[in-house]
């Protein structure tokens, strides 16, 4: 998943210690007071790291300890925690299920409002995406448009699975946006962070399945005209598929399966498909100042690989190309 010579975030270290007090008191600040052990009396080989970087609504970390540790959290309370593997296993209790995690294979997601229990192998290394509870209640809320309530997860996650390695590629874009700095802006995260949430929302099982399993009441064309409306008046700025739904007037489940209905793509297709029309026409009528960079970020895309990539699907050349092309003339 990372190239093994660089650990993930290795220029945002927070912890980086050999003594277990230390590394219990730091890493128990950063996410919550827990108790933790290590397996091997002597301690041999134990050495805390943990990597992190803060976001809007959540945080980007890789954690280690080099040595078997068990780690009892308790109940987390505000927030969720998605566990990748990047390197060994571990054993991970959540309520009253227990799951074997390894590297590629499968992860686990604990929820705050279950106890949770973990031994990690003397080689487990994680990713570890913390998304406020907050966060994911409201956007349940929105989702559906019924009351938020306690949300709690199977704690396996199949990376094997197609929702698995789904998962898997989502969290390497929120490490490359973490490790990117203030050059992306918050629109971009935020995007990357309602993307995850839906994703494990619909995509993974837990006590709310049966209410997102229901069919969504499609509520015509009118409300779908608002939220194109709003897309392409708003495209540029930092809005959320939230924001889109409130535009709308009707829960995101009922927008998302209308909008796709309607168009043939996703409601974030119809947010892309709005960005790069809109750097289509800036860079067809340029301002003499006018560079690529700024024209990416002006149109809301948050990563110019990425753009750069989608424009040349759609539009056959580079925007660099489309550029150069309209000022040769």
């Amino acid at each position: 998943m990372f190239d093994a010579q660089e650990k993930p975030l290795q220029h945002h270290g927070l912890v980086d210690t050999r003594a277990v007090d230390e590394a219990r008191d730091a890493i128990g600040r950063i996410f919550c007071p827990h108790f933790l052990n290590v397996r091997d009396r002597n301690g041999y080989g134990f050495h805390a790291v943990h990597n992190a970087v803060e976001q809007p609504g959540y945080s980007v970390n890789f954690v280690a300890y080099g040595a078997e540790v068990e780690i009892d959290p308790g109940e987390l309370s505000d927030f969720f925690l998605l566990q990748l593997p990047v390197h060994g296993a571990a054993h991970v209790r959540c309520g009253t299920s227990a799951v074997d995690v390894a590297a590629g294979q499968r992860g686990s997601l604990l929820s705050p409002t279950l106890a949770s229990r973990m031994v990690w192998k003397d080689d487990c290394e994680k990713l570890i995406v913390l998304m406020r509870r907050r966060m994911v209640e409201d956007f349940f809320e929105t989702l559906t448009h019924r009351a938020r309530g306690p949300i709690e997860f199977d704690p396996s996650v199949d990376l094997t699975s197609p929702v698995g390695r789904s998962i898997l590629s989502h969290t390497r874009m929120l490490v490359e946006a973490a490790e990117g700095g203030a050059a992306l802006p918050d629109a971009y995260r935020r995007m990357l962070r309602d993307g995850l949430i839906s994703l494990i929302l619909n995509g993974l099982t837990g006590n709310f399945s049966s209410t997102l399993s229901q069919p969504a009441i499609d509520p015509g064309s009118a409300a779908v005209r608002k939220a194109e409306d709003f897309i392409r008046a708003r495209a540029a700025e930092n809005i959320s598929m939230a924001d889109i739904a409130t535009a709308a007037g009707i829960p995101l489940r009922t927008l998302q399966e209308s909008y796709r209905k309607a168009f043939g793509r996703t409601l974030s297709d119809g947010v892309q498909k709005a960005r790069l029309e809109s750097l289509r026409n800036a860079l067809l009528k340029p301002t003499p100042s006018l560079n690529v960079a700024d024209a990416v970020l002006a149109s809301g895309f948050g990563h110019l690989g990425r753009a750069a990539a989608a424009y040349r699907e759609v539009y056959g050349e580079s925007p660099s190309e489309t550029l150069r092309r309209v000022r040769g003339r």
